[in-house]
């Protein structure tokens, strides 16, 4: 067995293939989310597996888009 510790989580590839997003993507959701990696490992940060669902919907930078006008019911 190799002196290399076994990782529990999820990359930034692993979480952007499951969301089906680029893993830029994914990194811009994590920091807008204030989500901080449970261990680094080298230059691989590694996430808990409950972060895919707390960045799957985590709106983007600037302003929302406007509400679109409702039609008249008739």
């Amino acid at each position: 067995m190799s002196d290399m510790k076994l990782m529990n989580g999820l990359t930034i590839r692993e979480i952007a293939e499951m969301l089906g997003i680029e893993p830029k993507a994914v990194m811009a959701r994590l920091l807008n989310a204030g989500i901080e990696p449970k261990q680094k490992a080298g230059r691989t940060n590694i996430y808990a597996p409950d972060v895919v669902e707390a960045i799957r919907n985590v709106p983007g930078r600037g302003r929302p888009p406007k509400p679109k006008p409702e039609t008249p019911a008739g």
